[in-house]
């Protein structure tokens, strides 16, 4: 099962991996930098040992879960199907991410059938700062549907 695992890194080269689905993860050779991915325990244990290879030193965790995020994580799951992947990997950094929706967006953009989004007095609200606007505005999930 896919959950958020979290790697400490320092020394060693600078790098750039990805998990399917996932955002870049980027690593400028920086101290103790923070790099986080959802993936598997099999995922997380290889992407280590691929750290571990460009001579960083490595410390990958998957922390405990509240009963919030718990519920939380189940949805998305739910909704990708089990181990599928989002729809687009900018989905986890964009603005209107909400993993308590079925579509998993609060725009209501959804590659699954249910288009269910906020509500349009919290849309127009947030339409008003700048993240929002640009991640609305250039949301690959959204130029699918338009066409």
């Amino acid at each position: 099962m896919r959950q958020l695992w979290i790697f400490r890194v320092s020394g060693g080269e600078p790098f750039q991996l990805q998990v399917k689905g996932n955002p870049i993860m980027k690593y400028d050779g920086e101290p103790n930098a923070i790099l986080r991915t959802l993936c598997t325990r099999a995922e997380a244990m290889n992407l280590e040992a691929e750290i571990a290879a460009k001579g960083c030193v490595v410390e990958a965790s998957c922390p405990d879960e509240s009963s919030e995020q718990k519920a939380k994580r189940k949805n998305i799951m739910h909704v990708l199907g089990g181990e599928r992947t989002f729809p687009s990997i900018k989905c986890p950094e964009c603005a209107w991410f909400d993993p308590t929706l079925d579509s998993l967006c609060g725009a209501g953009f959804s590659t699954m059938g249910d288009r269910k989004g906020w509500d349009d007095d919290a849309m127009t609200g947030v339409m008003t700062n700048v993240k929002y606007a640009a991640d609305f505005a250039n949301c690959p999930i959204r130029d699918d549907q338009m066409q």
